[in-house]
């Protein structure tokens, strides 16, 4: 009987670590180690991802890690008329980022279109490396659809994501039902957009 409670309490605690391995490798976390050109926050309708990701910006910029701001999305917010773009410059301005450190992109409409119509901007700045602002469940997501668009262009990108605190973390996810959700909506993502080849591909020499 001890040795069943032994096992089962070896394979709880197995199933435990590699949870909490798929979380760490799930939220990528490579911060710049000097300050980057531009910080591309990724949009969002949902409000408390919103904010999230609005602060950590703001973090990013008050620290000097990101001399300018790309915000991007096209989509309304939600209970609000605003583009996701004008909302968070707005949001960024009223706490003391000044107009002329924001550049707004406003027609992306999902990941892949967040990176793809920033580029643009990112290229007219002479940008040689950019810091991506999404959440901490989506950061290897943006990582690499951010590397398949950009692939070939001179920039170094780093990653520096927003938490989510009440909603994931990357080692007690599967603890509640929200975490679960989060994580099965960007995993097979992963699969879906053929994004995992990028985890390994080198560019040609």
């Amino acid at each position: 009987m001890e040795l069943v409670i032994v096992g089962i309490a070896v394979a709880l605690l197995s199933l435990a670590c590699l949870a909490a391995l798929l979380g760490h490798a799930i939220a990528l976390h490579r911060p710049p180690r000097t300050p980057a050109d531009v910080a591309l926050v990724f949009g969002c309708g949902q409000p408390w991802k919103a904010l999230a990701r609005c602060r950590h910006a703001l973090s990013l910029y008050q620290r000097g890690m990101a001399r300018h701001l790309i915000v991007s999305g096209g989509v309304p917010m939600h209970d609000d008329a605003r583009l996701e773009a004008d909302w968070f410059a707005d949001w960024l301005i009223a706490h003391g980022v000044p107009a002329d450190a924001i550049s707004r992109e406003n027609r992306a409409t999902n990941t892949h279109e967040n990176v793809a119509y920033a580029w643009p901007i990112i290229a007219a700045r002479g940008a040689q490396s950019v810091v991506l602002v999404m959440s901490d469940f989506e950061a290897i997501r943006a990582h690499l659809t951010a590397r398949r668009a950009w692939w070939g262009q001179p920039i170094r990108i780093h990653d520096d994501h927003a938490p989510s605190p009440g909603h994931w973390h990357p080692y007690t996810w599967w603890l509640s039902r929200e975490g679960w959700r989060l994580t099965c909506y960007t995993v097979p993502r992963l699969f879906r957009y053929r994004l995992l080849p990028y985890l390994w591909r080198r560019p040609d020499p």
